[in-house]
C-alpha cells in the first residue's frame, strides 16, 4: 500500500475533526457571550429554582466561641458527678467542665474515693457529706428510697443538686442479632421530691427561627430573670424533652420557642424546658454539654451559670445525716 493511500483518509478524519470543535466553539461562543446569561447553571429556566442557586445551598450555622467560666472568688467547693445509675454520658463531654471548674480553685470527682464507700453504697449519706454539690447527668437506672432521702436531706441543708435528662429513646445494640430497647430517664422519684418530672415525649420547632438546622434541635429562651439566664438570650437543644411542675415551688427557668410541639402527641405550647426549685435545678436535655454543641448560641453562658450554681451554695457539713456505717442506710 502506498503512504498516499494510507494519509489520504487520515486527513479527511482530522479535518473532520476540526470542524466538529470549531462547531462548538462557535455554539459556545453564540450561546454565552451577547446573551448575559450567567455560568454554572445559574437561573436556567425550570431548572435552578433560588433555594437551590450556590450561594442559597450552602447551610450556615451560628458561630461556635466563647469561653465556659466559674466563679473562683469563693471557697473551694466539692462536685460529685453521679456515676452509679447507669448515667449516659461521655467524660470526655464534660472535660471542659472539669477544666473550668478545676481552674476556679474547685474540685469535680467522677467517683467518689474508696474510703468514701461508694455513691450509692450503704454509707452513702457519708458520701454526700465530702461533697458540696452533686451533678446528675442522664441516669438510666432508679434512685433508692433511701438515696431520695439522703439527696433530698443534702439539698435542704444547702447542697446544689443539677440532674440533666432527656426523654425517652430506642437504643440498638447486639451487632448482627440486633436488640431494640427503650431508654428511660431514671431519676422521676427523685426529682417529683423537687415538684418537677421530666416529660413523656420529646420536642420539635418546624418554624427555622426557633431550630437550629434541625427541626428536633429546639431553640429556647429564658422565663424571666435569674442567675441561672443571666447573659442568656437563646440556647439550642439536640435532644430536648420538657419539664413538668408537679408542685408550688419549683419555678420555669428556660422555655422552648414559640410554635414547639411535643413529637408524640403534637402539642403545641412553649414548653418548660428548665426548672429551678431552691437548690434543685432539672434540665429537660444533655446534648448542650457535648462538644459539638457546647458553643452554639448562648450555650456556653448557660453551662457557666449551671457551673456558678453548683458551687455556691452553702451547705452544712453535717448533711446528710446518718449511713455512717456497714449497713446503714440513708438517713439512718
Amino acid at each position: 500500500m502506498k503512504a498516499s493511500d494510507v494519509l489520504k483518509p487520515l486527513g479527511v478524519f482530522v479535518v473532520v475533526i476540526a470542524v466538529i470543535l470549531a462547531g462548538t466553539a462557535v455554539v459556545s461562543t453564540l450561546s454565552g457571550a451577547g446573551s448575559g446569561a450567567p455560568s454554572d447553571g445559574e437561573d436556567i429556566q425550570g431548572q435552578s429554582p433560588d433555594a437551590f442557586q450556590p450561594g442559597n445551598a450552602i447551610v450556615t450555622s451560628a458561630p461556635e466561641d466563647g469561653d465556659i467560666s466559674v466563679d473562683g472568688s469563693g471557697e473551694e467547693k466539692r462536685i460529685l458527678v453521679d456515676s452509679s445509675h447507669g448515667n449516659q454520658y461521655s467524660q470526655s463531654d464534660l472535660a471542659a467542665i472539669e477544666e473550668a471548674l478545676v481552674q476556679a480553685g474547685h474540685e469535680i470527682d467522677f467517683a467518689p474515693s474508696s474510703e468514701d464507700g461508694g455513691f450509692g453504697e450503704s454509707n452513702y449519706n457519708a458520701t454526700l457529706r465530702q461533697y458540696d454539690a452533686v451533678l446528675i447527668v442522664q441516669p438510666t437506672g432508679s434512685f433508692s428510697d433511701a438515696e431520695i432521702a439522703g439527696l433530698t436531706e443534702f439539698a435542704d441543708g444547702g447542697g446544689r443538686i443539677v440532674v440533666l435528662g432527656e426523654p425517652p429513646q430506642l437504643q440498638v445494640s447486639g451487632g448482627l442479632t440486633a436488640q431494640v430497647s427503650e431508654v428511660r430517664f431514671g431519676a422521676q422519684g427523685l426529682t417529683e421530691e423537687f415538684g418537677l418530672r421530666l416529660g413523656s415525649d420529646g420536642l420539635y420547632n418546624a418554624d427555622d427561627d426557633w431550630n437550629d438546622n434541625n427541626y428536633e434541635s429546639v431553640v429556647a429562651s429564658p422565663d424571666g430573670d435569674s442567675s441561672l439566664t443571666e447573659g442568656v438570650d437563646n440556647v439550642t437543644l439536640d435532644s430536648p424533652g420538657y419539664v413538668v411542675q408537679t408542685g408550688d415551688d419549683a419555678s420555669v427557668r428556660v422555655r422552648a420557642g414559640p410554635g414547639t410541639k411535643t413529637l408524640e402527641r403534637r402539642q403545641a405550647g412553649q414548653h418548660p424546658v428548665a426548672a429551678q426549685n431552691d437548690n434543685f435545678v432539672l434540665v429537660a436535655d444533655t446534648s448542650f454539654l457535648k462538644s459539638s454543641e457546647r458553643y452554639d448560641m448562648d450555650n456556653e453562658q448557660f453551662i457557666s451559670n449551671l457551673l456558678d450554681f453548683l458551687v455556691s451554695g452553702d451547705k452544712d457539713d453535717d448533711v446528710p445525716s446518718g449511713g455512717d456505717g456497714g449497713g446503714g442506710g440513708l438517713g439512718e
